[in-house]
């Protein structure tokens, strides 16, 4: 049964997560003091748009959820080049966004600094900011050099005054339907229908497994190794050969999974060996990926994979994978506590969300995806 938290217990969460805390007490007073808290511009939309900048900070999965926004954007600027200000681990995957034609790097830890960099980026003639609560994303835009700026009026983050126009930001929908919301407060349509992608000849015998978080504070994202020990058994069983992919952060725990898989198990372990490139190579061919709420589950989806995410205190319904080939399956128990940004923290002793999702129904799901039957 998914716990309904409320408004109220959701902003008390979200004010509990360091990440906030560091936003409230930073982000707060310098955002005060460029913007007064007041618009002060009185501007229109450009009639000539050459130059457009985007900003999306954190998160692999929200600047992959930017896609489509970006490919309405060409379509109505069909000659304007497009810039992404993104953090520094987003960088690769805003840059394989079509119709981007530069990506920039910020640094979250380092606000003097890309203040600077935003400043001197030049002149822009439209600046969207996907942002829904961050006060630094708010004073970048503010420092930005931009004719016209569009960003979130999200319910009591006081982040709003930093721009031309404001949408207001909703908690009940996909972040691409929110992100298409922005956009058509000026007048451009965003479809969120996925269009089949081309793609590479698959590798029919291949699986991609991400077991990690992309972060510590996503660790309760993850599912227990003895379940994906029974996974990559059953893929095996299948035919299937599964790759274990990685970052460096993650090589002690994959020892530890590798150990438990035993010398038998029909898996490649390529965790901390992978550069972005090689990952994105490694997916395009794949024929499944089974991952939690990660960074590789949402580049298989983009990538046009078959995907299968395991949800727990993430909500399917705000931050499920995009795409044609996407099956999610969701906690039995409770589940959808981390629906919104900055908010990390369970609020139970013991989660057990992710682990109230059977295996068996995964297993079940993989055979439907893959077709096969495994007895």
């Amino acid at each position: 049964m998914k716990f309904d938290f409320g408004r109220k217990k959701i902003k008390k969460l979200i004010d509990n997560s360091v990440l906030k805390k560091k936003d409230s007490l930073i982000g707060l007073p310098v955002l005060f003091a460029l913007t007064g808290f007041s618009n002060i511009r009185q501007v229109h939309k450009p009639e000539v748009v050459n130059k457009i900048a985007l900003l999306k900070i954190t998160s692999v999965r929200d600047v992959l959820f930017t896609a489509q926004s970006v490919k309405a954007l060409k379509k109505a600027y069909p000659n304007a080049k497009i810039t992404y200000f993104t953090g520094e681990d987003n960088f690769n995957t805003a840059s394989i966004i079509p119709g981007i034609d530069n990506a920039v790097r910020l640094f979250h830890n380092d606000l003097s600094k890309s203040m600077k960099i935003v400043k001197n980026a030049g002149h822009f003639d439209l600046w969207i900011d996907f942002g829904a609560w961050s006060r630094f994303e708010a004073i970048m835009s503010q420092t930005a050099k931009a004719s016209y700026k569009i960003g979130f009026k999200t319910d009591g983050e006081h982040r709003h005054f930093a721009y031309d126009k404001a949408a207001d930001y909703s908690f009940d929908i996909h972040e691409t339907a929110n992100y298409a919301f922005l956009l058509s407060s000026i007048g451009i349509h965003v479809d969120n229908n996925i269009v089949e992608k081309n793609h590479e000849e698959d590798n029919q015998k291949l699986v991609v497994i991400d077991i990690f978080a992309d972060n510590q504070d996503q660790n309760t994202r993850k599912y227990s190794q003895n379940n994906w020990k029974v996974i990559v058994e059953h893929l095996n069983k299948a035919g299937y050969r599964a790759a274990l992919i990685g970052d460096k952060k993650d090589i002690e725990e994959a020892e530890n999974f590798n150990e438990l898989a035993g010398s038998k198990a029909d898996i490649d372990f390529l965790v901390g060996r992978l550069d972005f490139s090689d990952k994105l190579k490694l997916i395009s061919t794949s024929s499944l990926v089974i991952a939690g709420d990660t960074s590789i589950l949402h580049i298989g989806a983009f990538l046009g994979r078959k995907v299968i995410g395991l949800y727990g205190p993430t909500d399917k319904n705000r931050y499920g994978p995009v795409g044609k080939n996407v099956y999610v399956i969701s906690s039995n128990g409770c589940s959808g506590c981390q629906n919104l940004y900055g908010d990390e923290k369970c609020t139970m002793d013991k989660p057990d969300c992710m682990e109230s999702i059977p295996v068996e129904t995964v297993l079940h799901k993989i055979d439907e995806v893959l077709g096969v039957n495994v007895e």
